[in-house]
Parts: structure tokens; C-alpha cells; sequence
């Protein structure tokens, strides 16, 4: 099956244009057989020699390899792997680009998933993320090297912010000085705020990401798992004329010439091999969408992948957390590097709380592959791993702006109610509430989340600004509300995750409330 697919591959129309040719070889000098090489529209694979010949009409303006297991690039731009090289003639002649990969031991591997970075200059939010969000990436990369993993990172999308790219200064070069400080390997996801907002079609608009960054999407192998990365934002032609904001103005949707890629690229792999699937916005609705997928083609790229044994989607763009399954793929949206824009990084606010709008802690994902199977969990910046929730005494809530109680609980009452967020919660999690030694009765519920509340709308509204979508607090389906008897007995709440992890917290009631985020 593999050697006629192979052959429907190679006998594929190919692009037009010139000939990129070369040799795909081991640090040593040996030739390495069998290895992909793409234009972003064909893939053809190298012979018993290392060579490679593809037709390209150079579109993309690069080629790349697809690094099998037990590979590497051999050398980084940065911290960026060097599996990628720009063209550099015109489209209709011919040049030669060389690849080198080294041999790596990657069976037992980790990576990290951070979304939405979004640095643009602003107001503080570089040195956030050099001071917080840089040592303790690089604290947990430590760790997971002393615990025997090879560790990389995958960076979900939106590293700047379009808009600010000119008007701060602040574009992807600048991006990837600071990001370049994470010790570790770096893969990147292409976001909406990634893609240059003056260009007139998408293609255009990667232009810059493709010539800094690499290709906006691509595929590698680590320890027999096969990581595929899409750029699933599509600008709008002519974006720049209905732009308000000096934004992309975009769809989410995978480019057809891209989902063709795509097709190849899986047409090459087992159906028994894991798949992870690094996007930008999310293919699966969050809990209470009405909606079947969030990408306008989303039904196509699901058909690509749904002969798969199993696919782990991760994803970002909505600056929230959810989890979400479909037949085969399973997908955790992430909160954002950055909460809510780095509101915390705005001294009127008085506060370092960086949350997103439904109270997920500023954080990011960790991977690990082992004996054949990945665990994950996330962690809150500057968080001990075993934070996974915030729970809240009801009967001590009060909210005395306006505004933002609205936005909260209009009309409730103390009725020894106590509310708990968790985050990470989808499918295979449970959560448990205890008075005492008696289980209380666990409700599911659609809420907002109070610190959120009072760390960035409160102080933000009072400091005279006009309540704005940025600021303001989103409903989550991650919450979940127990009525105790007493208003002052202790509640233990009990949340076991997929893999079976238990986090427990006890919580001594009355509890006041504070601008603590654990």
C-alpha cells in the first residue's frame, strides 16, 4: 500500500517552473534515502543517492524536508530549526539547495504549546514576557530534561501583533529576538496577527513570515509521531481596503492550494501513527457553540484526517482554554501566553494578574511522549503544575462596580453556593465536591470568572476607561457549582483529569475573596 501511494505521488502533476534540485545528507556526509522535500505544492523524496529534483514554480519562495524520526536539522536560524531555505533565482530557473539532518534519540520526547504570545510594544507587555514567561519556559525545559525527555516548543500562532508592527516598531524579527531566549527548539504556527496587514491576498501576506520565519506550513516526525503544522487564517483579498483597525482582515480557513499539500503529506503516512495537528484557530466548537466546525472548510480538513487512529488537535487564537472530541481527533484550545493582551502589564490597573477573559491563567501546554503515549497538562506562569483551578465562597463575592456586576450575577443571592473554575476540564475529566465526608450535588454551569472580574474591568472601568471587548468577561462551560449546607464548613473539591491525575483542594469557608489567582 505505502509503495503505491509512493507512486501515485511521485506521478502527480507537479508545478511548473524551474528545477530545485539537491542532496539531503546525515552531519556525517551520508546519503539519507526516502526523506520528503516540498515546494508547498508537490513532495517528492530523495533517492538511495540523497537527491532530490522537483518541479517548482516557486510560488512559496522555499523548499523544506519533512524530518523523518530519529533526525534533526542539523543547524538553527535562532532557535529556529534550519529544515527550510529560501529560493533565491527566478521562478522559471534552476538552483540547488542542500539539506543537512543529524541523528537524534527522540523515542522518549516533550514539547511545549504556547498560544498567542501577541507582543507588540505597548505598554510593558516585552518585558513581561522576557521577565515571567521566558525563565519559566525555561525552568520547565530544564525539568524535563532531568527527567530523560528531549523537549521542544510550538508556538500556536500570533508571536506579534500586525497592527503594531510599523506603528511600534515591534514586527516578527523583533518577535523572534525575544522569543530566541527560550532554550530550546522552536516550531512555529503562522496566526491572523503573524501576516503582513498591507499585502492584498494571502499569499502576499506571508511573505514576510515566509522569508523570517519559514514555511507556513510543513510537517516532522519525533519518535514515531507525525506533527503536521497548518496556517489556518486566510486573508482576505483586497483586506487592506476594509480593514478598520489597520488589521488582517481574515476567515478561517485552510487555502485550498495548502489542503492539497496537506493531502499528500498524510497520503505518505500510516494510519496507525499518532497524528498531531498544530493550528492556529480551532477546528472543533467550544461546549455550547452551534456550529459543526469553527474553519470554513473544517468538514474537508476532518475528512483528511479521519482514517487516522487517533489526532490531537492544539490550538490557540481564542485567548480562552476548552477541550472538545469527534470521532478520532481529540483538540485543547489554550489560553494565551499573554491573558488578555497583557492587560496585567497596564499600571492603572494596579495588579499582576494576567488572565485571560474566562480566567485561565497566563500559561502554555506540556507534552509528553512516553512508552508509546502522550500526557499533558497545563501550567500557569509562574504556577506550580498542579494548578488546575480556583474555586470561590459565593456567600463572600461582591462586586461593587456597576458595570462589571452586571457582566457577572445580576440579583444573586449568599445561598452557601461555592463556584470553582477549572480550566483544563474536557472530555474524560470529572470534577467531585465533599462537606465533610458527604458528596455534594455537582453542577456543570455556564459562568464568568470573578477574579477576572476584579483584576482587569474593575480597575480598568474605574480608572475612567469605557468597557471594551478585550476587557470584557466571556462565559465559560468550564465552571462548576456546588450548594453546601453551612456557610462555614469546609468543601474539598476533587478534579481527576483524562489521564487520571487527581488535584485536590480543600477550601476553609467563610473564604474572603482575593486578588490571589490561585
Amino acid at each position: 500500500m505505502k509503495k503505491i501511494l509512493l507512486m501515485a505521488l511521485l506521478a502527480a502533476p507537479a508545478c511548473f517552473g524551474g528545477v530545485v534540485s539537491g542532496k539531503v545528507l546525515e552531519s556525517d556526509g551520508t546519503p539519507l534515502a526516502g526523506i520528503a522535500v516540498s515546494d508547498g505544492c508537490e513532495i517528492v523524496y530523495t533517492d538511495a543517492d540523497g537527491r532530490y529534483s522537483i518541479d517548482t514554480d516557486k510560488a512559496l519562495g522555499l523548499v523544506f524536508v519533512s524530518t523523518p524520526s530519529g533526525y534533526e536539522p542539523a543547524t538553527c536560524h535562532g532557535n529556529r530549526p534550519d529544515f527550510w531555505r529560501l529560493l533565491t533565482t527566478p521562478s522559471d530557473e534552476s538552483e540547488t539547495v542542500d539539506f543537512t539532518l543529524r541523528k537524534t534519540d527522540d523515542s522518549r520526547f516533550a514539547f511545549l504549546a504556547l498560544a498567542d504570545n501577541q507582543i507588540s510594544n505597548r505598554h510593558g507587555e516585552v518585558n513581561c514576557f522576557v521577565a515571567t514567561t521566558v525563565p519559566d519556559v525555561n525552568a520547565t525545559l530544564d525539568s524535563l530534561r532531568s527527567d530523560g525527555l528531549n523537549p521542544f516548543v510550538i508556538l500556536l500562532g500570533d508571536q506579534a501583533h500586525d497592527c503594531y508592527w510599523k506603528s511600534n516598531r515591534y514586527g516578527l524579527p523583533q518577535a523572534y529576538s525575544d522569543i530566541e531566549r527560550i532554550d530550546a527548539r522552536v516550531y512555529s504556527v503562522m496566526g491572523n496577527h503573524d501576516h503582513d496587514p498591507t499585502a492584498m491576498n494571502d499569499v502576499d501576506a506571508g511573505a514576510e513570515w515566509r522569508r523570517f520565519v519559514g514555511p507556513e506550513y510543513y510537517s516532522f516526525d519525533k519518535g514515531g509521531v507525525h506533527f503536521v503544522v497548518l496556517d489556518d487564517e486566510e486573508i482576505v483579498d483586497n483586506g487592506p481596503t476594509l480593514s478598520k483597525d489597520g488589521e488582517c482582515v481574515y476567515k478561517n480557513k485552510i487555502r485550498a492550494a495548502e489542503m492539497e499539500w496537506l493531502r499528500k503529506d498524510l497520503a505518505r503516512v500510516d494510519r496507525s501513527t499518532p497524528v498531531v495537528l498544530a493550528i492556529h484557530a480551532p477546528l472543533l466548537p467550544s461546549p455550547g457553540m452551534d456550529a459543526e466546525w469553527r474553519l470554513v472548510n473544517g468538514a474537508e480538513l476532518a475528512a483528511l484526517l479521519k482514517d487516522f487512529d487517533h489526532v490531537e488537535i492544539i490550538s490557540g487564537h481564542t485567548h480562552i482554554s476548552y477541550a472538545a472530541e469527534k470521532g478520532n481527533m481529540h483538540e485543547t484550545n489554550y489560553g494565551a501566553v499573554c491573558g488578555s493582551w497583557w492587560l496585567n502589564a497596564r499600571v492603572d490597573l494596579g495588579n499582576d494578574n494576567n488572565l485571560c477573559r474566562e480566567g485561565t491563567p497566563s500559561g502554555y501546554a506540556v507534552w509528553s511522549f512516553d512508552d508509546g503515549s502522550f500526557t499533558n497538562y497545563f501550567k500557569g506562569t509562574g504556577l506550580d503544575r498542579s494548578v488546575v483551578m480556583r474555586a470561590y465562597d459565593l456567600n463572600t463575592l461582591e462586586i461593587d462596580n456597576y458595570q462589571v456586576a452586571a457582566e457577572f450575577a445580576p440579583g444573586r443571592k449568599k445561598s452557601n453556593e461555592v463556584l470553582v473554575n477549572v480550566w483544563g476540564y474536557g472530555p474524560g475529566w470529572t470534577v467531585e465536591m465533599f462537606e465533610g465526608n458527604k458528596p455534594l450535588k455537582v453542577e456543570r454551569v455556564r459562568s464568568k470568572d470573578p477574579l477576572f472580574l476584579l483584576s482587569c474591568p474593575v480597575p480598568y472601568v474605574e480608572a475612567g476607561n469605557e468597557l471594551i471587548g478585550t476587557v470584557r468577561p466571556v462565559f465559560s462551560w468550564h465552571f462548576f457549582k456546588a450548594k453546601a449546607k453551612k456557610a462555614n464548613s469546609d468543601v474539598v473539591i476533587k478534579v481527576t483529569d483524562r489521564f487520571g491525575r487527581s488535584y485536590s483542594q480543600t477550601m476553609h469557608r467563610p473564604k474572603a475573596m482575593t486578588l490571589s489567582v490561585e
